[in-house]
């Protein structure tokens, strides 16, 4: 089994870019881990201190770009403008009104303490404030508040520890490795189910008018 760790260390110049495209990718809800991604950029920033400035920065600009990506795509479906698309279908909806109940009671606190939960769950509340139309400038507030505790928490926790947490680390990324693979051909086949549902819907109404 290759070391991850290792393979990443060969490229270390190219880290931000990987970073911030994987930033990106996570905000459409491909199966890649914002988390890991930080404790990567953290352990090679650890080894060669003179990344650390290039990294976080990186990371901070994939996720708050990532943030704000989702919650457009949330005002979109919101207006009716993106109904159709697999967005809305991916994130039920008793998850929507779900989220908009915690901002609505919480807050910003709600951004917080969501920032902190993977698998999913801080797609939701940035797709559930632009659904339900949070005020842009109070997003952006949330967001950015929330996305610096939350990075900067784990970037630097990993930061300190360094080789403390090198080794769990990737044999963890080695099996998220395995999870992201199965989780991707899941989401390719569903969005494949999906558009072929689309299509037959939409043949079915042509012929008949």
């Amino acid at each position: 089994m290759p070391d991850i760790f290792a393979l990443l260390s060969e490229y270390v110049e190219f880290f931000p870019l990987v970073a911030l495209i994987g930033l990106l990718l996570a905000a459409l809800n491909v199966p890649i881990s914002e988390d890991l991604i930080i404790i990567s950029g953290a352990l090679l920033s650890h080894e060669d201190p003179g990344l650390l400035f290039f990294n976080l920065v990186a990371i901070y600009i994939g996720v708050i770009a990532g943030d704000f990506f989702a919650y457009w795509i949330g005002t979109r479906a919101g207006s009716g403008a993106a109904k159709t698309s697999f967005f809305t279908r991916l994130i039920p909806e008793k998850v929507l009104k779900k989220m908009h109940y915690f901002m609505d009671k919480y807050g910003i606190f709600t951004f917080i303490v969501g920032r902190f939960i993977p698998f999913g769950v801080r797609n939701s509340l940035f797709f559930s404030a632009g659904f339900f139309r949070l005020r842009f400038k109070l997003f952006v507030v949330y967001d950015i508040v929330a996305a610096m505790i939350s990075v900067n928490t784990l970037f630097f926790l990993v930061y300190h520890f360094g080789e403390t947490v090198k080794r769990p680390i990737e044999i963890a990324g080695i099996a998220l490795f395995i999870l992201v693979v199965s989780g991707s051909i899941s989401l390719i086949v569903r969005l494949i189910v999906l558009w072929r549902r689309r299509n037959v819907l939409k043949m079915g109404k042509e012929s008949n008018p």
